[in-house]
């Protein structure tokens, strides 16, 4: 997967930091929000979104939102599991998602991290722990 700097990249949705099954999903960055869009079925996102019908949403190519947050509630925490390269993220009492943005496990993610550092530091700017 190609890395992209802000505003938008596809990302990975990730279920948990100790079982990293990871979904695709592409991640936009405004001046008002951060909104992730699911691009593949998975059944553990759809448990999280509280759905029982993903599959042929996705498959009719209607757009489902993981989360959409103000921008200024953000609560982020930058990961050092997933090399920087991912985060954790919320508002006020939501569900915090965790996003990253190599694929989350194996010799593919210490590649697209090396090679994406530049693009993981824009990321950081732009979304500071909070």
């Amino acid at each position: 997967m190609t890395l992209y700097p802000p505003p938008r990249a596809e990302v990975y949705l990730v279920k948990n930091r100790l079982h990293p099954v990871a979904t695709r999903a592409v991640l936009e960055l405004t001046d008002d929000s951060l909104r992730c869009t699911v691009m593949e079925y998975s059944d553990w996102v759809e448990k999280a979104l509280g759905i029982s019908d993903l599959r042929p949403r996705l498959q009719a190519g209607e757009s489902v939102v993981a989360f959409a947050f103000r921008r200024d509630q953000l609560k982020i925490k930058w990961l050092h599991q997933f090399l920087n390269a991912g985060f954790s993220v919320g508002e006020g009492s939501s569900r915090r998602w965790l996003v990253s943005l190599v694929y989350p496990t194996g010799l593919i993610a210490l590649v697209e991290a090396v090679d994406g550092w530049d693009v993981h530091h824009e990321w950081q700017r732009a979304l500071p722990p909070t």
